[in-house]
């Protein structure tokens, strides 16, 4: 969201107001609130008077977690879901999904678990889950992603649940993680309805990180 205000502004106009999301700019800009020292999270609150004259308060609240260490993450077992429909072949969208992957696995442990799958006009396994430590073979499967046509969301996140509760570790990190520009079309397309889904794998301890791809027709919903 900065980066879109900023282009709008750089060409001379205001940026839609639906563009502007105050946690986009949160997280954008940082904070230099120090991690807790005495728990998981730390809270600090402080407040000015409005600069604008009235009579009103500007309140800020910052939230920090505790720093924890790579040796202290427990394991991580992550499922991507792909979005491979035509859409995704829309300004090399593909190409940062996979250029993306690549950056994640690199980042990852040894012990740490990837599967991918992914969906167009249905939902298939590309990768069934693999130790990191076998990254040329994970490398592999990332490379052979290439775009198809319809876009069956619903599909793909079932699939990937699916490949999620095959390596599900209570005493892990469990992830599903969605790679789309969020245009589907095939299959259950409400957004309340696919949240459903979401909520009920939530509560079984395997949590959605969603990641948007593109401009335009991306559709965040």
């Amino acid at each position: 969201s900065p980066t879109v205000a900023r282009t709008f502004l750089s060409d001379g106009s205001l940026p839609p107001p639906e563009s502007v999301r105050l946690e986009e700019w949160v997280n954008a800009l940082g904070s230099a609130q120090a991690a807790p020292d005495d728990g998981d999270l730390g809270v600090a609150v402080d407040g000015a008077r409005s600069p604008f004259g009235d009579g009103r308060r500007i309140l800020r609240v910052g939230v920090a977690a505790r720093d924890v260490a790579a040796d202290e993450r427990p394991p991580a077992h992550v499922t991507f879901v792909i979005d491979t429909s035509g859409s995704m072949d829309i300004r090399e969208r593909l190409g940062l999904v996979q250029s993306s992957l690549g950056l994640l696995v690199l980042n990852l442990r040894d012990d740490d678990t990837i599967s991918i799958v992914t969906y167009s006009d249905d939902a298939g396994v590309v990768l069934e889950p693999t130790p990191v430590r076998d990254a040329a073979r994970i490398v592999e499967a990332i490379d052979s992603l290439r775009p198809g046509s319809s876009t069956n969301l619903e599909a793909g996140l079932r699939a990937g649940y699916a490949q999620a509760e095959s390596t599900f570790d209570p005493d892990g990190v469990n992830a599903v993680v969605l790679a789309s520009d969020g245009v589907a079309n095939v299959g259950l397309t409400d957004p309340d309805g696919l949240a459903g889904t979401i909520q009920e794998r939530a509560e079984d301890g395997i949590h959605l990180v969603t990641v948007g791809y593109g401009m335009g027709n991306y559709n965040d919903h």
